[in-house]
């Protein structure tokens, strides 16, 4: 993997985690604050999303590091 490729996996794994930090903290808020039912399952969706994410590009890393 050239140095360019590695430095834009290493962004990308930081912002998903990012992602996956903000949606989980503005689920649990969600929740505390006793939101309706609909806009905590939209929180819980985003959040459950951001984690696949972060699968996919793990997933993704396995397979290539596997093919070499």
């Amino acid at each position: 993997m050239r140095t360019y490729d590695i430095f834009i996996c290493m962004r990308l794994l930081k912002t998903i985690e990012k992602l996956i930090q903000e949606s989980e903290e503005q689920y649990l808020r969600g929740i505390e604050k006793g939101l309706p039912l609909d806009e905590v399952d939209r929180l819980e969706e985003n959040y459950q999303k951001s984690l696949k994410l972060m699968d996919m590009l793990e997933t993704k890393n396995r397979s290539h590091k596997s093919k070499k």
